[in-house]
């Protein structure tokens, strides 16, 4: 097969090229490594060691010519998010303190991706300390977007959506405590799974905040995710299509909807139409006090943790001056960030008695939410990933929407945080381009614990909206 034949595969279609003697894994990584580096322009990667994917190749090459036992992942490169702590490369988490940290261990997750016949394909660029939306990492230099270079990717995982979007590697590693696997999905054109919080094992990685973080795939396509599912939870998940027809969507407008700009509007208008088309009911109902509770328990919880969580992790790897060590050569924007709004003496710091009245709100939310699945009797929720596509690089707190300035923690954050305050499996699909050829993404949402639900019905729900007319494998 030819170069370019091979980064288009889909990983499922690798492994079993791979496995079948079609081609050897050294051939189809010496393809990808190729692809990262003539593209590396993109900046998705802060390490990547070529002679060690290849070794790894020629592993698993004398694995299968000796009659081994192949793996379900069996030669698959994978990028890993620069949060995710790895044996092979260091990890930095995005910021400068951290380039000589000595803390070599595969995370649980990697062991386990490794143990089923994957190897780290490099560890890739992110939004610094995985704090912010857009990978414009002032220590590292941005990641720019395979579709528009001047765009970001989204984050924090912007490297391994770069990098999977531009054919690097068919299938990623982000981690996501506030959309960061399903903002860079969206703004790059893939499939990004956000499952149930803990359905894949979160430890030895940098944290946010551990009632949110959850480390997940960033794929092209929904049956990759089912893939990488199957070697955390066995091969239960078939992949068997449900009838659209008989799929309930809820679409809550009052909340999820509003403030889109007009060129993603219209992409997800159409993206409706084609579900409905396919059979699928759309059922118009709200989810009541939903932007109410989000803001009273999602978010002081995620203010009131995440500084202290980082800083408490950061003196237990042994940087004796925690966080504020860190801080110190960290670049200007992420300093004043954690100066002025999560820093325990920031101005509008979350007391800890706030933090315990959200903490029990969160509770009454994700009652409220398994009300709403039940008493409309949903399959799944659907609303826009992002309220706007890929704004320019440099557009680090406002851009333009319409001819408005418009802040970007909205914009892209609006509707990440159900997900992880209410537990929920989301899977985010590419919904089709705007006018200027950007990805726009739709979110899927499933009740908890409904993620094999909600991944057999990703593949009619990706079927029913069809491919995008132009990819970034170019």
């Amino acid at each position: 097969m030819s170069e370019d034949s091979l980064i288009r595969l889909s990983a499922s279609e690798a492994i079993a090229g791979m496995k079948a003697g079609d081609f050897t894994a050294e051939t189809y990584a010496t393809a990808l490594l190729k692809r990262a580096q003539d593209k590396r322009d993109l900046n998705a990667f802060i390490s990547l060691d070529p002679e060690h994917v290849l070794e790894a190749a020629r592993t698993a090459d004398r694995l299968r010519t000796g009659g081994g036992r192949l793996g379900v992942l069996h030669g698959l490169p994978i990028p890993v998010k620069d949060s995710v702590f790895t044996r092979d490369y260091p990890t930095t988490a995005g910021t400068a303190a951290l380039k000589t940290l000595d803390h070599r261990v595969d995370a649980p997750l990697v062991a386990r991706l490794k143990a089923a016949g994957a190897c780290v394909m490099g560890k890739t660029n992110l939004h610094e300390l995985s704090t912010g939306h857009t990978s414009n990492n002032e220590i590292f230099g941005a990641v720019h977007n395979p579709f528009d270079t001047t765009r970001i990717p989204g984050g924090s995982s912007g490297g391994t959506g770069a990098a999977v979007a531009a054919g690097m590697a068919p299938l990623g590693i982000g981690e996501d405590t506030f959309g960061s696997i399903r903002v860079p999905s969206s703004l790059c054109g893939l499939v990004g799974f956000r499952p149930t919080t803990g359905r894949y094992p979160n430890g030895e990685v940098v944290p946010l905040t551990p009632e949110f973080d959850q480390l997940g795939p960033m794929t092209r396509g929904v049956a990759d995710v089912i893939l990488f599912d199957a070697v955390f939870n066995g091969s239960s998940l078939a992949a068997t299509r449900p009838p659209l027809d008989k799929v309930r969507l809820g679409v809550p407008r009052g909340y999820f909807y509003q403030g889109m700009s007009s060129e993603t509007g219209a992409v997800i208008k159409d993206a409706l139409g084609r579900l409905e088309q396919a059979g699928a009911t759309l059922v118009g109902a709200d989810i009541p006090d939903v932007a109410d509770l989000l803001q009273k328990s999602y978010f002081p919880i995620l203010n009131y943790k995440s500084y202290r969580t980082l800083d408490s992790f950061l003196r237990d790897l042994g940087i004796a001056g925690g966080l504020p060590e860190v801080l110190k050569q960290a670049g200007p924007r992420m300093r004043a960030f954690y100066k002025n709004s999560l820093a325990p003496d920031a101005p509008d710091a979350v007391s800890e008695s706030a933090y315990k009245d959200a903490v029990k709100l969160r509770e009454h939310l994700r009652r409220v939410v398994r009300d709403y699945f039940s008493a409309h009797a949903l399959d799944a929720v659907v609303f826009p990933s992002t309220l706007c596509a890929a704004p320019p690089i440099g557009d680090d707190v406002t851009t333009e929407i319409d001819g408005e300035e418009r802040p970007i923690f909205d914009l892209l954050g609006h509707n990440m945080s159900l997900a992880p305050a209410s537990a929920l499996p989301a899977l985010t699909l590419p919904a089709g381009l705007t006018r200027s050829g950007l990805p726009v993404g739709i979110e899927f949402e499933a009740a908890h614990g409904e993620d094999g639900k909600l991944l057999a019905l990703g593949l009619g729900l990706e079927q029913a909206l069809g491919p995008l007319p132009e990819t970034a494998l170019t």
